[in-house]
């Protein structure tokens, strides 16, 4: 009996590696205080999806070998979740989000969480590769910045709850960089 129990967790664990799955990339803007001046300023967002590898997953399961199984995809757009994650930092901030101001454009490299077995625990590497430029109203190109946004996070399960959780994670490693930039808040103020 404990044989035949053993086996059909095994089954399971196997089973579970092997299916494809499909989950949303949720994203929450850290706690930001209003920009000075930023409910005057309005932004357009926009992103494109320029990756030229893993286009079609953002995530790839792993059995307890280490070996790759079953692709983790995105149930959004990579591009829209980029959008949405950007829109909402700025709302964060008190910027307007309409059309006549300046436009902001997040160019994403890599999108990709990445597992590796441990000894313990397995983990999570993700990677949130962006271009962001900015462009005035009048179509000049004020500033450009390349993101490497990276998190790694300790995973019991190489999933992708965890695959998901560990990309936005690394979205707000871009953001928390992006913002920082005082050349970054001063290209959006200029008119």
């Amino acid at each position: 009996m404990r044989i035949l129990a053993i086996v059909a967790l095994a089954a399971a664990v196997t089973a579970c590696a092997t299916t494809e799955e499909t989950v949303p990339v949720g994203y929450v803007p850290a706690p930001a205080s209003a920009q000075p001046g930023a409910e005057a300023i309005q932004v357009t967002v926009t992103a494109v999806d320029a990756r030229t590898t893993n286009r079609a997953r953002i995530s790839t399961k792993m059995n307890g070998y280490g070996m790759e199984m079953a692709p983790i995809r995105s149930k959004e757009e990579v591009a829209d979740i980029v959008r949405d994650a950007l829109s909402a930092e700025f709302k964060q901030r008190g910027y307007k989000l309409a059309a006549g101001g300046p436009k902001v454009e997040a160019k994403v490299a890599t999108f990709y969480s990445q597992y590796g077995v441990g000894i313990l625990a397995g983990k999570a590497v993700a990677t949130a590769d962006l271009t962001v430029t900015v462009t005035s109203p009048s179509g000049a190109e004020v500033y450009k910045r390349v993101l490497n946004g990276k998190s790694e996070k300790s995973v019991q399960i190489f999933n992708g709850k965890n695959a998901a959780a560990a990309l936005s994670a690394a979205l707000a490693d871009d953001f928390k960089t992006l913002f920082a930039d005082e050349a970054f808040t001063k290209a959006l103020a200029a008119q």
